[in-house]
């Protein structure tokens, strides 16, 4: 291996140096054997995976670990874990393993392709007729103040002639804010995000041309919010993104 394992776990920023990241191998290594582990053992498991480090700087790093009671050496045989140390790995582990889906997560959701946006849109639809429907819920006066608001300005947007992309995505970035759903908002804010990506690409978008017609059905599906109506601001949802769906495939195959 040429160290792409090294540099992909550098670059999850869970750590801070080199140091801290061969620590981590090492109890990573010594929790997978069924015996304790000495150092010529465990440089043969970094070197499995690309990492080079002597046996005396593996020596060093084992002393550390020892002194911060993560590990503990059993005679002449090597180091085993502590239950600290145990605790401490497994935390690692799960950061880890979050990182390693949100990454995935990111790379599945970016769009290379107009034809990818709608794919996108029918996602952002599931999810956007829960989050209203989840907003109709718990969304606090002040809040429902806000998404007005954000009507509003999609609507001066549009009467000044100007590209209404930006107004109109923050409006359902708002709902899903508003939602209180941290799966949900984090979701749609990266869908969001590579929307607005994608759509700054596209010299002429049809979804553009339709802003007054997009904006009267923002201030209708605010209205079922703010009127605690949740069945119709789902049925309104889901047929304002459907809409979106057909103006996009219909460009599509143009």
């Amino acid at each position: 291996m040429d160290g792409k394992y090294e540099r992909q776990l550098m670059q999850t920023g869970l750590f801070s140096s080199r140091t801290n990241m061969i620590s981590y191998l090492l109890m990573h290594f010594i929790s997978q054997k069924n015996e304790a582990a000495g150092s010529w053992a465990l440089r043969d498991d970094l070197l499995s995976i690309g990492v080079d480090c002597s046996t005396a700087t593996i020596g060093r790093y084992l002393k550390e670990l020892d002194y911060r009671e993560y590990t503990v050496q059993k005679s002449n045989m090597g180091r085993v874990l502590t239950p600290v140390g145990k605790a401490f790995l497994n935390d690692m582990e799960e950061k880890l393993e979050r990182t390693r889906i949100q990454t995935e997560l990111s790379k599945a959701v970016k769009v290379t392709e107009h034809s990818e946006l709608v794919e996108l849109l029918y996602v952002r639809r599931a999810l956007e007729t829960e989050a209203v429907r989840l907003a109709v819920e718990n969304a606090t006066p002040k809040e429902l103040k806000m998404l007005m608001k954000k009507v509003a300005a999609h609507k001066d947007t549009v009467l000044r002639n100007e590209d209404p992309t930006d107004v109109a995505l923050d409006f359902h970035a708002t709902v899903a804010e508003i939602s209180h759903n941290k799966f949900v908002k984090s979701i749609l804010k990266m869908l969001i995000y590579e929307e607005k990506r994608i759509e700054s690409t596209i010299e002429t978008l049809v979804t553009r041309e339709r802003g007054r017609i997009y904006a009267k059905e923002h201030e209708e599906i605010a209205t079922a919010i703010s009127e605690h109506k949740a069945q119709t601001a789902e049925k309104l949802m889901f047929d304002h993104i459907s809409e979106l769906c057909s103006a996009v495939m219909e460009q599509v195959k143009e």
